[in-house]
């Protein structure tokens, strides 16, 4: 004889978050402000993922519907990250939020309503290298016209092209400001720029920067879009607002309603990415830009020990365009910190591993010890030096999964079978045949690129 059961139902894990006792007063004033325009200068250790993470919990305890909110974060991971600790601390899924990057939150919406811009729901995303290779391509066209001239490569043409269309500025100022060398080629290389576009057009393919380009673009042109998101963002909060980038600066102040429910974090003082095109006059002139905004200061820092703090103080109090701030220490206690001048690169490496051994011989484990520098060019003398004294090391970087040749090579082969116009894919699979040259690569793609069925004309 069967038994019925009845089902208690689910305990709700919700529970309601004591802000007084898990925020300083600092980071309480942003959690709990009621709305509108907001400007967050945040020292650096000072929580300021966490009270981002506590400012989205409150939202949606309030009843604000999760699906209206718009994260942007520096990283994917940083977003994922923080919605995680969102649910922690309410104790239930997050919901709906929209989080991630400027360019996966811009490729999400392309997704949707590209086809009002002319691209299909399917387009394929070129990484730099595939940028490389098509702007190469694009300049291969113009050969005869930069004979025995001296005339830049595709990779400094992609990043000539970025800078343009991250920062606004008009090709000739970019010229004069990164590589006054090639002024005088101005008017060819705008050439092969429209060249390139073309290309990608034709190809229905988007590099990152189009990504950008292309949501700002289709919330200017098409009202309806614009109406759209602005309905559905009602609350839009920004991180790391020092390193955004004109364009950047442009898309969120385009996306934003009538409600103006805009939350930006950042810190003047930590603005590193100009060389990337990062316009620190965004957050400068935020106030400026809404007036009557309230400016929140988190000083309080949890990380640093107050002689590096009195260090970062002094440092920063020379800088003339700035908010004033003064970051305080938690912590107690700490060394003085040390500047030592090298005359060389090897000179230097052989100073830092020795200070390494150093410490391993005062008990310090070597996973305990990390050394920052500016770029991998500069990793060289020190891996030498490590290695020729027995020191293990690890390089926590490197190229990240799909960028590596052979998933590169996979991923061409998918991405023309879904887009047999995709030229990139097509170039990347014409290099893994033996003895096909240029001309011929040239002839086959000019065929398959004519015919109605591009599939068909490869078979």
């Amino acid at each position: 004889m069967s038994r019925k059961v009845a089902l208690r139902p689910r305990a709700s894990l919700a529970r309601k978050v004591d802000y007084a006792s898990e925020l300083n007063v600092e980071q309480q004033e942003v959690v709990m402000h009621p709305g509108g325009p907001m400007l967050v200068l945040a020292g650096a250790g000072s929580g300021k993922t966490r009270t981002l993470v506590y400012r989205v919990a409150r939202l949606i305890e309030d009843g604000v519907e999760p699906g209206s909110i718009l994260l942007l974060t520096f990283t994917n991971r940083a977003a994922r990250e923080m919605l995680e600790r969102v649910a922690t601390i309410l104790g239930r899924d997050a919901g709906r939020v929209m989080g991630g990057t400027f360019h996966s939150v811009g490729n999400r919406l392309l997704r949707r309503f590209g086809d009002k811009l002319g691209y299909a729901p399917s387009y394929g995303i070129l990484d730099r290298e595939d940028a490389q290779d098509l702007m190469g391509t694009a300049l291969t066209d113009l050969q005869p016209e930069t004979p025995e001239r001296r005339f830049p490569g595709a990779a400094v043409l992609c990043e000539l092209y970025s800078l343009v269309i991250n920062t606004g500025k008009p090709l000739g100022e970019a010229l004069t400001a990164r590589y006054p060398q090639f002024a005088a080629q101005q008017d060819v290389i705008q050439t092969v720029f429209k060249r390139y576009m073309e290309r990608k057009r034709a190809a229905q393919v988007m590099d990152y920067d189009d990504l950008l380009l292309n949501w700002l673009l289709l919330m200017r042109r098409h009202a309806e879009v614009r109406a759209h998101l602005q309905g559905r963002f009602g609350h839009v909060l920004v991180d790391e607002y020092q390193d955004t980038n004109r364009l950047q600066a442009d898309i969120v102040d385009t996306l934003l309603g009538g409600d103006r429910n805009l939350l930006v974090v950042g810190d003047d003082a930590q603005s590193i990415y100009g060389f990337r095109g990062a316009d620190l006059g965004n957050i400068l002139s935020f106030p400026d830009r809404y007036p009557g905004c309230p400016t929140f200061r988190l000083e309080t820092n949890y990380r640093s020990l107050p002689p590096i703090l009195a260090l970062a103080n002094a440092s920063i109090a020379c800088n003339q365009r700035q908010f004033p701030k003064e970051l305080r220490a938690v912590r107690e206690g700490g060394e003085l910190p040390v500047q030592c001048a090298a005359p060389s690169p090897e000179a230097q490496a052989g100073f830092v591993a020795q200070r390494v051994l150093e410490l391993l011989d005062e008990g310090v484990p070597l996973g305990e010890v990390a050394v920052l520098y500016r770029n991998h060019t500069h990793s060289l003398e020190l891996e030498v030096e490590l290695t020729r004294r027995g020191i293990p090391y690890e390089v926590r970087s490197g190229l990240r999964f799909f960028e590596q040749r052979h998933v590169k090579d996979v991923l061409a082969h998918l991405r023309f079978v879904v887009n047999p116009r995709d030229e990139v894919a097509f170039a990347r699979l014409a290099r893994l045949r033996p003895r096909l040259g240029q001309r011929l690569v040239a002839r086959i793609w000019g065929a398959i690129a004519a015919a109605a069925d591009p599939l068909r004309a490869v078979q």
